[in-house]
């Protein structure tokens, strides 16, 4: 089955198959692998794949061919192109894209293959997708990621913490102890934080600094040369 206005886009995290040109193929559905995440648009619209199907491609003219085999995601929605390969399909067949040419070159056994485009065609397939994007129909899967079903949990405690102040009567000072600690070992670890409460630094006046011994941090100048002035310079206020 030959297929053309195949997209190749750099931008696009996967291959994408629309669902027009696969029924064309006359693969049954029950074939598709169920795929749960969905795909960002551009535009920041979701869109649900039908289901993804590994398929062989030969790209290129004899004798100069590759053939490897890509995973597609099957999309339901209008689009003047039949296919987009994007990077996972580009790094399979190791190809480079010349864009200004309409051109990709890769390599096979017996050399480089090239795949060329037609630049009218192209441009024209370009304009009826930006037209039909102005329209809302058309969502191009461009730069696509794939993002979990729901939104990642943040990191919680395994279990509830007691706030015990640094300092009886401060309660600007404190610190967090498990709630599930035995008592004696409750008791040991905040009379252990109280009685090392030199070390805890609230705020950058009390960090005492660090000893020239340890490490010092010293500028590079000619003491025989006398200071320059620099011009003042004025920033906007945001940058302020």
């Amino acid at each position: 089955f030959t297929m053309k206005r195949i997209l190749i886009d750099s931008g696009s995290s996967d291959n994408i198959l629309y669902k027009h040109a696969f029924d064309q193929l006359r693969i049954q559905t029950d074939q598709l692998k169920p795929v749960k995440t969905p795909l960002v648009g551009i535009t920041g619209e979701m869109i649900h794949p039908l289901g993804s199907i590994d398929l062989s491609v030969v790209v290129g003219t004899a004798p100069h061919q590759t053939q490897v085999e890509m995973t597609f995601l099957v999309v339901d929605i209008p689009s003047p192109y039949n296919a987009i390969i994007g990077r996972p399909g580009l790094n399979l067949m190791e190809a480079i894209v010349p864009t200004r040419h309409v051109l990709m070159k890769f390599p096979t056994r017996i050399g480089v293959g090239e795949a060329r485009g037609d630049q009218q065609v192209a441009r024209q397939r370009y304009k009826t997708a930006i037209m039909d994007k102005g329209k809302e129909k058309v969502l191009p899967i461009t730069n696509a990621e794939l993002k979990g079903d729901v939104e990642p949990e943040h990191p919680k405690p395994v279990e509830d913490v007691t706030h015990v102040p640094l300092e009886e009567g401060n309660s600007d000072k404190v610190f967090q102890v498990g709630s599930q600690l035995g008592e004696l070992e409750k008791g040991e670890l905040i009379t252990f934080l109280q009685n090392n409460k030199d070390v805890f630094a609230w705020s950058a006046v009390d960090v005492p600094g660090i000893i020239p011994n340890v490490i010092v941090h010293k500028l590079s100048m000619d003491g025989m040369r006398p200071p320059t002035r620099q011009k003042k310079r004025n920033f906007s206020l945001k940058r302020q």
